[in-house]
Formats: structure tokens, C-alpha cells, sequence
């Protein structure tokens, strides 16, 4: 392995300003540090650059077909890292995993309902509507900041016409990393109800309870495989959220062609660049991801100092879900913008009295955002 990557890398304080970043241009002209959307401060790593900047030396950015290498590399990946084997011809190539999860109930053929745990990253509560499905919220339980599928209230909001499930694993924005016992219980749900499963595992990289770690429903319980889509992309754990590139892997012959039909004129191919670095991340042997992750460790110290008891006790993912339900708000966002502070209110996640707060930013920056988060979690 090639030693590349220190603490120094992550410290450093990258001018977003002027490089069309939605995250920072957002608050532009204004004295508001950005820490909502699933976008990191830090430069993507050199073997992901290098690959890019080698794809252009070709002048040509034509349209592009997956080469195999991108197939093979996921399923080394996937091997590696989760003792996965899978067949080349389960994987479809997505511009992202949102167009993934929106293809996934377009196989429906407008037909039934989906049952979604809630909280959860706010694309999922668009995708029953735009596929002309009924959506059923089914709340998550809470404990102690400690945040559950709740098993009983999923088999009392199921209909009759239920016909699919969409989860996140880890779990956005409550950072929860499901274990084997919990996605043993899952799975045996869907067999019950006779359910397709939508897994987005996009954060499964990114583990900082180091008593956690993360498990591939499809690939620990292979008897509900065929009834799965598994969606998986490098974009967050290598920061190139804007160079959209997705795996589905699908191991149902059936499913995976309703799946590709529904693409059909709808969602289009993976661009050069997305791919290669893609390609360039799914190979990377450096020790960037461990040194990400021991900094975002430290930088997860720092939000728990600040915040205490508010903060779920979060397992995976650089997003700290907090509770401010005492502070009785009623717009978050104009709130905490007062203190100088762009967040993420959880009303877009489904539910009210809590903040996603992106943590993945150099320590210097982080100080300066806790100084404010603590002045608007304590007002006078």
C-alpha cells in the first residue's frame, strides 16, 4: 500500500468560492458557513485526479459504453470488501443512485404502494409519487438517541398492495449501520410480505463506530438476492458527488430487465469521466480512505463535545443528526441561518425538531460552525 495521505491533507482550506459550488454559493455574499449538503471539504485523491486529467489528454468526450474493467473492479471491490461474488451480468451502470432508486419503482409499472422508513434521505420521499405509486411513511423508533427499524409498526402500516421496500444501510440522516441480527429480521420481513427490496448502501465506506461495521443484506442472506437491488457508488467516500456514476446490482434475471426497460429514454448513460474515475476510486490502494476516516473520527469527537446529548449515536456516515426539538422552532433553516449556520432541516427527511449537520470539513472550519451550533442550541 502507498503511504499518500496525513491529517494535512484533510486540514487544508480548499477556496470553494467561484467554483459553481452548490453548497457554498448557496449562502453567497452572506456570513453563513454551509454544513448541509452531503458534500466534503476535502480534494479528492490524486489516483482519482491523475485519472481524469489522463481521460482528457484524448480530446474527444464522447458517449461511452462501460468497459469491462468497471464491472470486474466492482466485483473485486465488493469482494474485498464485503466477501461478495457476483456475476458481471447482475450489474447495471447509473448516472447516481437516486436515477437507481427512481428505476427500481418504475418496474412497478405504477402499481401498489412502497413502504419507506423514515427518517431518510429526503430523494426518497419524491420516488412513489413520480412513479405514480402510493408512498407509506413508516416511522423509525428512537431510543435514546439510538434509532431502529421498527418491525411491529411496519407490519401494522403494510397494505395489501405493498409490493416494495426502500431503505439506506448506513442510514441517512440517522447514521445508523444495521447489523446482521436487524437485516436478518428485514429480510425475513420481505420474504413474508413478498417484497422487492431497494438497498442504497452509497455511505457502507464510510464507518466510524469502530464497533460497527457494515453488512450487505444481499450478500449475507442470498436466499432474498432475487428479490433485491443493491445500489452502490464511490461519489461520497472519494468526494465527486458531481461526477455520477452508480452500480445496481441485480441478481434476478426478470427484475433486472423490467429495470432496464424502464431506462429506456429516461435515464441516460455514464460519461466518460464519470467513469474513469470511478474505475480510478474502486482501485485505489492508497491509504486515503482509512486517513478520511480517522479524521472524520476526530472531527465526530468534536460535534459530540459541542452538542452532548443531542447528538444520535451515529455509526456511519460524515452527517450528524441532532435533536432540537425543545427549541421549539418554526423555520429551522431562517433559525440557524441567524446564528450564521446553513443546515439541513429534518422536516426534508421526514421528520420535525431535528438538524443534519455535514461534519466532513477541515478541523479549523469545524471549530468556527461548533462555535455557532453551540450558540443556537444555548440561546440567551
Amino acid at each position: 500500500m502507498s503511504l499518500l495521505y496525513d491529517d494535512a491533507f484533510f486540514d487544508r482550506t480548499i477556496e470553494r468560492h467561484g467554483s459553481s459550488s452548490r453548497k457554498w454559493d448557496k449562502y453567497a455574499g452572506r456570513d453563513v458557513l454551509p454544513f448541509w449538503i452531503a458534500d466534503m471539504d476535502f480534494a479528492a485523491p490524486a489516483s482519482v485526479l491523475d485519472a481524469i486529467r489522463q481521460r482528457l489528454d484524448h480530446p474527444i468526450l464522447g458517449y461511452s459504453d462501460n468497459r469491462p474493467a468497471l464491472t470486474k473492479a466492482l466485483g473485486q471491490w465488493l469482494q474485498n470488501s464485503f466477501a461478495w461474488t457476483i456475476d458481471s451480468d447482475w450489474v447495471v451502470w447509473l448516472p447516481g443512485v437516486v436515477p437507481g432508486l427512481n428505476l427500481a419503482a418504475l418496474t412497478l409499472e405504477g402499481q401498489g404502494s412502497i413502504l419507506i422508513p423514515t427518517p431518510v434521505y429526503y430523494p426518497f420521499l419524491e420516488i412513489a409519487s413520480d412513479a405514480r405509486l402510493t408512498e407509506i411513511r413508516t416511522p423509525m423508533a428512537s431510543s435514546n438517541g439510538h434509532w431502529e427499524i421498527d418491525f411491529d409498526r411496519m407490519a401494522t402500516d403494510i397494505r395489501p398492495d405493498t409490493r416494495m421496500l426502500l431503505i439506506c444501510n448506513p442510514q441517512n440522516p440517522t447514521g445508523r449501520c444495521y447489523t446482521r441480527e436487524e437485516l436478518s429480521k428485514l429480510a425475513e420481513f420481505v420474504e413474508q410480505h413478498d417484497l422487492l427490496l431497494v438497498c442504497d448502501e452509497i455511505h457502507c465506506s464510510i464507518i466510524l463506530d469502530e464497533n460497527s461495521e457494515h453488512h450487505s443484506i444481499a450478500s449475507e442472506f442470498p436466499h432474498i438476492k432475487n428479490r433485491t437491488v443493491v445500489l452502490y457508488a464511490m461519489t461520497k467516500t472519494y468526494n465527486i458527488p458531481a461526477l455520477s456514476c452508480a452500480a445496481a446490482v441485480i441478481s434476478d434475471a426478470g427484475l433486472r430487465k423490467r429495470f432496464l426497460d424502464a431506462r429506456v429514454g429516461i435515464v441516460p448513460s455514464v460519461g466518460p469521466l464519470e467513469l474513469i474515475a470511478t474505475l480510478a476510486a474502486l482501485e485505489d490502494q492508497s491509504n486515503y480512505v482509512p486517513t478520511l476516516l480517522g479524521y472524520l473520527r476526530e472531527n465526530l469527537a468534536l460535534v459530540a463535545g459541542a452538542v452532548g446529548p443531542r447528538l444520535t449515536h451515529l455509526e456511519g456516515t460524515y452527517l450528524a443528526w441532532i435533536d432540537v426539538q425543545d427549541l421549539a422552532i418554526g423555520d429551522v433553516e431562517t433559525y440557524f441561518e441567524s446564528f450564521g449556520l446553513g443546515l439541513s432541516p429534518g422536516n426534508q427527511f421526514g421528520k420535525d425538531g431535528y438538524v443534519r449537520f455535514n461534519f466532513a470539513c477541515p478541523q479549523h472550519l469545524l471549530h468556527r460552525g461548533l462555535d455557532r451550533l453551540t450558540a443556537a442550541l444555548n440561546p440567551k
